[in-house]
């Protein structure tokens, strides 16, 4: 899977939150799956999303501080697998979004996800 961030410092974070989880590996690009931190202050978030969902190859996985109603909306627009909250955001929950998808799972809809 490859993580992408505005910055390198929560990019890590999401990185050791993985590691102890032994069927994951992170890669910077080209991952079977996209996780995509969209932080309260991230201007080029929009940009990153519409890139990684552009091509509907890699499902992304959204781990958000904050979201408004429309962001939600949008995210959902755009197909994202599965959306998480980066304050309740644990190795556990993460690991089942990506597992869920990579398509190891049955999905939920994403509004049932952001529950």
């Amino acid at each position: 899977m490859s993580v992408h961030a505005g910055d390198e410092l929560t990019r890590a974070r999401i990185v050791r939150q993985l590691r102890p989880t032994p069927w994951f590996g992170v890669v910077r690009e080209g991952g079977a799956v996209d996780i995509l931190f969209l932080g309260r202050n991230d201007k080029s978030a929009g940009v990153q999303l519409r890139r990684l969902t552009r091509d509907g190859r890699t499902p992304v996985v959204v781990v958000a501080e904050e979201l408004s109603e429309a962001e939600q909306l949008a995210i959902e627009a755009y197909g994202v697998s599965s959306v998480l909250w980066g304050e309740r955001l644990t190795a556990g929950r993460l690991s089942r979004a990506v597992h869920n998808a990579a398509g190891c799972c049955p999905r939920l809809p994403v509004l049932t996800a952001l529950v």
